[in-house]
């Protein structure tokens, strides 16, 4: 499938939406008071390549898009660190690892969003190699299955096969941190539970990046945050790409609805300007009445997943240095 068409068609109105934006900042100043252009300006064509991409659910172009990325790291990390495709636990996906990195440093398994539609070990590696980075850890980032192909379940057995296949491995639970934005985020909750339920033992703890925990889509702040923000939720309709048949409260799906007793501790940011604001809120209410160690990190003008989009943001090098905080409290000796 060629995908020039493709990027002919969705380039114009990119750069639609971005001219429209300079004239209305112009006109009426920043949508956020805080936002230089960049910013705002990033944000607006995410969106709009977001919209013109979905394809009515259909990512088939979007994928051969993503399939033809493989972006280098970013340019201060090429010399100390590599990314190498790697099978664990029957998964594909990919290793990014630091020069000289020793077997008792952290591993993170690494679960990346999309809506369990799209997204790749490919698509996140700069931002994994930086989460890699400043936590001194090793990463795997399987490429689970995605949906309309594959339905729920089937992202969260790859995940807990991948899991238990870094055990497998030799890696220490003790040494293991669970991540992962937006729908990696849910998928990390997910996979907390399931371990939990299955009898394998939990990782040190888990960092979720405005998780995405509900796929009823109930949360209010969907609608409040609409206009500074780049998720085209549009209309408010369930993820039944992903969700097939399966109840959108179960809690494997939503893990808002989960229960949360005997998981391992989590680190949760959300941007205080994201849509889904009210799934990372829930999730931590939910958590914290099942008595599970939480902690939720707001901050309060940015967008979804901002640390993956705005690698210098002064946002973005707080974040880094919390996760590297608590991962190194979590799997110290």
């Amino acid at each position: 499938m060629s995908i020039w068409p493709y990027l002919t068609k969705l380039l114009p109105t990119v750069l639609s939406a971005v001219l429209r934006q300079v004239f209305h900042r112009l006109l009426y100043g920043p949508l956020v008071a805080s936002w230089p252009w960049y910013v705002e300006l990033r944000m607006v064509a995410l969106r709009a390549f977001l919209v013109a991409s979905a394809g009515g659910g259909d990512r088939s172009r979007r994928r051969a898009l993503e399939a033809e990325l493989d972006p280098p790291l970013p340019r201060s990390l090429r010399r100390i660190m590599t990314s190498q495709p790697a099978t664990v636990g029957g998964i594909s996906g990919e290793w990014v690892r630091r020069d000289h990195a020793r077997h008792e440093d952290p591993t993170i398994l690494y679960l990346h969003g999309g809506a369990y539609l799209a997204g790749s070990s490919a698509t996140h590696r700069r931002f994994i190699s930086r989460l890699a980075w400043a936590t001194r850890a090793t990463a795997f980032a399987p490429d689970y299955r995605l949906a309309p192909q594959h339905k729920f379940p089937a992202a969260v057995d790859d995940a807990e096969a991948a899991y238990v296949g870094l055990l497998e491995l030799g890696v220490a639970p003790g040494r293991l941190i669970v991540a992962g934005d937006s729908a990696g985020g849910g998928l990390a909750c997910a996979l907390l539970q399931r371990l939990r339920d299955h009898g394998h033992p939990q990782p040190a703890g888990a960092v979720l990046f405005s998780p995405y925990t509900d796929l009823e889509h109930t949360a209010p702040s969907i609608q409040r945050n609409a206009a500074t923000d780049y998720l085209p939720l549009g209309p408010i309709t369930a993820n039944t790409f992903y969700l097939g048949e399966a109840d959108p409260k179960d809690p494997q799906a939503s893990p808002m609805y989960g229960d949360y007793s005997g998981v391992a501790p989590m680190l949760i940011f959300a941007g205080g300007r994201e849509m889904i604001l009210d799934d990372s809120v829930r999730l931590v209410e939910k958590a914290r009445a099942d008595g599970a160690a939480v902690t939720l990190l707001v901050e309060v003008d940015m967008f979804h997943v901002w640390p993956a989009l705005l690698p210098n943001h002064e946002a973005t090098l707080r974040t880094l240095t919390a996760v590297a905080e608590f991962v190194l409290a979590r799997t110290k000796a």
